[in-house]
Order: C-alpha cells, then structure tokens, then sequence
C-alpha cells in the first residue's frame, strides 16, 4: 500500500477508469471477505463472551457474599467486644467487691489481734508487776534474815 498504484495505470483516461474501478471492486471483494470471516469468528467468540458474562456475574455474586460476610464478621466481633467489656467491667466490679470484704476481714482481724496484744500486755504487765513485787519481798526476807544471822553472830549464836 505504500507504494503508488497511479504509476503503473495506462496512460489513456478509459483504461485508469477501468482500471480503478476493478481496482476498487477487489477491495470491495477483500472487505467483504473480511466482513465474513468477522461475522463468522463473532459467532465463534459469542458463547465465550456469553459464558465469561455469567463467570463474571458468578464472581460479582460470590464478592457480594464476602461483602456481607465481612459485615457480618464486624458486627459479631464488635458484640464479642462489647460482651468481652461487659464481662471484665462485671470482674472487676466483682474482684473490687471481694478485695473490699477482704479488707474489712482483715481490719476486723486486725482489731481482735490489737485487743488481744493489749490484753497481753496488760497480763505481762501484771505478772511484770507481781515479779517485782515478789522480788520486793524476797529482798526483804533476804535483809531480815541476814539482820538475824548478823544479831546470832553478835550474841555467839551461829547455828545457821
């Protein structure tokens, strides 16, 4: 086609017109020829574009399903989630609870143990003072005995 078909048409002005036309009428020809043959593989592709459509149909389908799958996946996990917060709120409002009775345990307990340090204290206070006492008392017999070995010794009397 690049090279110009003009140069190899005969001179006189009947011939280039007849020339043209069968020129013209092969193209004619070749085209539809190719219109046929198009014709012919489009009825060849047709049931391919036709099943391609409904894969692509089938496709568009199934990504819907996943679409709403996924919705579906969000909002069980955000109730998981709400129920999951309900449930450690409710712990530790729980844990909090015992700690408390817990603590009141232990300060009721702690209580008791300071009455019964203090009446310990009391009674080693008391047996403190009773010793004392005691030791009071066995100086003093100590003094008085040794008075009286003191007054046999002066008199001559050592029988102790």
């Amino acid at each position: 086609m690049s090279e110009d078909l003009t140069n190899k048409l005969p001179v006189n002005q009947e011939q280039k017109l007849s020339r043209v036309l069968e020129a013209v009428q092969g193209l004619t020809v070749r085209v539809d020829s190719m219109e046929r043959k198009m014709e012919e593989r489009l009825y060849d592709t047709r049931p391919i574009w036709e099943h391609l459509a409904s894969k692509v149909d089938l496709l568009q389908e199934g990504l819907q399903e996943l679409r709403q799958g996924q919705k579906d996946l969000r909002e069980e996990l955000r109730k998981g989630q709400d129920d999951l917060s309900e449930e450690l709120r409710q712990g530790q409002n729980d844990l909090h609870e015992e700690l408390r009775k817990g603590q009141d345990d232990l300060r009721q307990e702690f209580r008791g143990l300071k009455t019964y340090l203090r009446d310990i204290l009391r009674r080693m206070s008391i047996f403190n003072d009773t010793l004392v006492a005691i030791q009071a008392d066995y100086r003093d017999i100590y003094d008085r005995v040794r008075g009286l070995e003191l007054k046999s010794e002066v008199n001559g009397q050592c029988e102790l």
